[in-house]
C-alpha cells in the first residue's frame, strides 16, 4: 500500500480527528482505503455524512490528477474509534435520512449510499488486540487508545504491557515512539502526571525513559502556554476591533444629528460583535431614526 500525503478532515477538527489515506491495487485496479481516527469520548452522530464529504474530496483530487479518466476508484472508509460505552452512531448514510421505513425503501435507490467499516476498540478485549498481526508499536498504540482515558487503571496496565513497551523502546527510533505514547497519555488522561508516568515506566524500561517523560511533559506545558497566549492575543484584537467599530458608530450617529444618550452609548459600547456593529453603522448612514438603526 502507498500512503497518500493528504488530510481530508476539516481543519477545526484537528484536535479530535486524524486520518490516513492509502492507495492499493486490487486485481490491478486502484483502491483507496481512507482511515479516520476518532479521538472523541462520544460518537459523532453524523459520521457517515462527514465521511461522505471526505470521500468526495478524495475523488475530486483524484479527478484533478486524472482529468481524462471516465471512471472513479472505489474509496473504502474505515473508522477507528475508542468512545466511552461503545459506538452507537449510524454506520451508513442511509440510516441518517429522516424517512419512515416504507418511504426509505421506495427512495433508497435514488439516495447517496455510504457505509463505513467500524473498528470499535471499546468493544475489543486486550487479548483480541494483542492477537492482531501488528508490530509491537501498533499493538501498544491500540491499547493506549483503548485505555487512554481510564483514570484508575492506565498506569497499572503498563505492567501488563511490559513486553510490548520493551520491544518498542529497544527498536529503531524507540525513543521517538515512546515519546508519542507519553504525549498521548498526558493529553488524554488528566490523572496521569509526568511524575507518576515516569515512576511506572522506568522500572519497566530503564532510567533514560525518565528523560523522555520529562521532555514531553515540558513540551506540552510550553505548547499550552503558547496556545493560551495566542488565544489571549486573538481576544484582545477582537475587543480592540469592536471598540473601534463602536466609536465609529457613535461618530456617525452624532454626525447625522442624532442625540446619543447615555443608554444608547452604553448599548453600542457593550456590543462586542463586529458584524452587528457593521450592520448598525450601515443603517446609521441612511436611517431616519435611532429605532431604524438598532431594531432587528
Amino acid at each position: 500500500m502507498r500512503l497518500d500525503d493528504g488530510h481530508y478532515f476539516d481543519a477545526e477538527l484537528a484536535e479530535t480527528h486524524s486520518d490516513l489515506l492509502y492507495w492499493a491495487k486490487l486485481d490491478g485496479l486502484p483502491v483507496a482505503l481512507y482511515l479516520l481516527f476518532e479521538h472523541q469520548s462520544s460518537p459523532e452522530p453524523c459520521m457517515a455524512f462527514r465521511l461522505l464529504r471526505y470521500v468526495v474530496r478524495i475523488l475530486e483530487r483524484w479527478r484533478h490528477d486524472h482529468p481524462h479518466a471516465s471512471r472513479l476508484p472505489p474509496v473504502v472508509a474505515i473508522v477507528l474509534a475508542h468512545t466511552d460505552g461503545g459506538w452507537t452512531a449510524a454506520t451508513s448514510l442511509r440510516e441518517l435520512f429522516d424517512l419512515p421505513d416504507d418511504l426509505l425503501a421506495l427512495l433508497g435507490p435514488y439516495l447517496p449510499q455510504l457505509r463505513y467499516l467500524l473498528d470499535d476498540l471499546s468493544m475489543r478485549s486486550d487479548q483480541e488486540l494483542r492477537a492482531r498481526a501488528m508490530s509491537a508499536l501498533g499493538t501498544i498504540a491500540l491499547l493506549f487508545l483503548r485505555h487512554g482515558r481510564d483514570k484508575q487503571g492506565l498506569l497499572t496496565l503498563l505492567r501488563d504491557w511490559a513486553d510490548l513497551l520493551r520491544a518498542v523502546w529497544h527498536a529503531h527510533d524507540g525513543r521517538e515512539a515512546l515519546a508519542v505514547l507519553v504525549r498521548y497519555a498526558l493529553l488524554a488522561n488528566d490523572a496521569t502526571t509526568r511524575q507518576n508516568l515516569s515512576e511506572a515506566l522506568v522500572p519497566l524500561l530503564d532510567a533514560a525513559a525518565h528523560e523522555v517523560v520529562m521532555t514531553e511533559g515540558e513540551r506540552l506545558i510550553k505548547l499550552g502556554e503558547a496556545r493560551g497566549e495566542a488565544r489571549g492575543e486573538a481576544r484582545g484584537e477582537a475587543r480592540g476591533e469592536a471598540r473601534g467599530r463602536s466609536a465609529a458608530l457613535v461618530a456617525v450617529l452624532q454626525a447625522r444629528g442624532f442625540r446619543v444618550s447615555k443608554a444608547v452609548r452604553q448599548r453600542v459600547m457593550a456590543c462586542g460583535d463586529v458584524a452587528t456593529l457593521d450592520r448598525w453603522i450601515t443603517r446609521a448612514a441612511t436611517a431616519d431614526s435611532l429605532r431604524m438603526v438598532f431594531d432587528q
